[in-house]
């Protein structure tokens, strides 16, 4: 990654800055200046790619402490609080009364506030400058109860003032202006808000409330010198510092990987800040507040009352609140020698992005954590003419084979239908029947049935393909 320009967004306040106070509060040890204006930096290193989404959770976990401080001592601290780090973003869209809201959580490898010390202990040293490696989409909807948040892969291919090259560089070449500019050019969803949270943070945070419980699941012991993890299978409470180290860790499996332990960092975190223990104990509340508003920068556009209400529907970060899910995509292998790895986004990422944009009330199967759901490559169907319009079974497949569905094979309906168009699934491949009726935009009727076991698509003289 090639070197990054100081952020650009003027001091104001704003309504997030809670998200800084929370991530202070979880360390207690000396720390520098918030990173304002820095110089720029060389090549990061994939030590300081695992910073990311560690300081999400500090993010969404101070929201959670913002929501709790409003609801119990008031508008006037809540305000005081989330305006203490706000700034100014460039390229946001404005947010409309009563719309959903999409929210940019972003990770700074920032190493402000942090001791040599500390620095010694999670195996770095102090740099210049910001990077990023985690960065995630919060949706919230006001018609939906579930929020959703979507990770997106720190390699993820994308085109970055007019070149191409990986998202995270938006970050290093242009800070936040930038990076909002990309992250809604390659998603298509428009962001109204941003909020970002740096790496001494993300241990102020997690000391503050006392530890996180952590597992590895692996039944094998996970050991990365460069995060500093050694760690046995099973579960085991963890301080910020070995917490900081199990979402690091990137040498024992992939960026995925990664993805998934950080998303289980998350709700280990708010589910901790939300608990009873913590939340009646108001000095503690107060002063987890006031630390994490010291390292959490957010625009200027967001006022309290969003603020606090995005708290109270963030309160508890389970599948019964916040649905979590991966960016659609796969790692591919460097196309020449010496040229850069990236992860390219999947087909089925633009049916995800789609729904998101359309606040659908029901999301497609795609993009869910731990590799479950259903992918195009993985869908085999048979398409079927049952409208009569000479080529059309052959036509549906030519553009279902470009999208990259497997087509087992073409011909003409048993029966016709006229002009309607059916795709026939047995139970175990309803999933992909619906990640395949995303696909054509609800121009199909799903139609169960109990024998056969692929799906079969009869297209009727109405389809239109394309």
């Amino acid at each position: 990654m090639t070197d990054r320009k100081a952020s650009t967004f003027p001091g104001s306040s704003d309504r997030w800055a809670n998200l800084e106070s929370l991530g202070r509060a979880a360390d207690d040890r000396p720390r520098r200046p918030p990173p304002e204006r820095r110089k720029p930096k060389p090549p990061m290193s994939r030590r300081r790619r695992r910073h990311l989404l560690r300081t999400l959770a500090v993010a969404v976990a101070v929201v959670v402490i913002l929501g709790a401080v409003g609801a119990v001592v008031g508008y006037r601290y809540a305000d005081k609080l989330v305006g203490k780090g706000q700034r100014r973003v460039a390229n946001l869209t404005p947010a409309g009364s009563g719309t959903p809201m999409n929210i940019l959580l972003v990770g700074s490898d920032s190493r402000a506030g942090l001791s040599r010390r500390q620095l010694g202990k999670i195996q770095t040293v102090e740099v210049a400058g910001r990077r990023t490696d985690t960065i995630i989409v919060l949706h919230v909807s006001p018609a939906r109860e579930k929020a959703v948040m979507v990770s997106l892969p720190r390699d993820l291919r994308a085109t970055v003032n007019g070149q191409t090259n990986r998202i995270n560089a938006a970050f290093a070449f242009g800070g936040a202006d930038l990076l909002v500019k990309t992250v809604q050019q390659t998603t298509g969803l428009p962001i109204h808000h941003y909020a970002e949270i740096d790496f001494a943070g993300f241990l102020k945070v997690v000391d503050a409330v006392g530890g996180v419980r952590l597992c590895n699941r692996t039944k094998r012991r996970l050991d990365d010198s460069f995060a500093n993890l050694h760690m046995p299978p099973g579960c085991q409470q963890m301080n910020g510092i070995k917490a900081l180290a199990f979402v690091r860790a990137r040498h024992i499996d992939s960026d995925f990987g990664r993805i998934g332990r950080q998303q289980e960092f998350l709700r280990a975190v708010m589910d901790k800040v939300a608990s009873k223990g913590n939340l009646v104990n108001l000095p503690k509340l107060f002063g987890i507040a006031d630390i994490a508003s010291d390292h959490i920068q957010t625009d200027d556009t967001l006022r309290t009352g969003e603020a606090i209400g995005l708290a109270r529907r963030l309160r508890k970060l389970d599948p019964a609140t916040v649905d979590m899910r991966v960016y659609p995509s796969v790692a591919s292998p460097p196309r020449c020698a010496g040229c850069a790895a990236f992860v390219d986004p999947l087909p089925e990422a633009a049916i995800l992005m789609r729904a998101l944009a359309r606040d659908a009330a029901r999301l497609p199967p795609v993009g869910l954590p731990g590799g479950k759901g259903v992918s195009l490559a993985s869908t085999r169907v048979t398409v079927l003419n049952g409208g009569g319009l000479p080529g059309a079974a052959a036509r549906a497949a030519a553009d279902l084979r470009r999208i990259g569905v497997q087509v087992a094979g073409t011909g003409n309906a048993p029966k016709p239908t006229g002009t309607a168009s059916t795709l026939a699934y047995p139970p175990a491949l309803e999933q992909q029947a619906q990640l395949l009726r995303s696909v054509l935009d609800g121009r199909v009727k799903l139609v169960k049935r109990n024998t056969g076991s692929g799906l079969v698509l009869t297209v009727g003289s109405g389809f239109l393909s394309g």
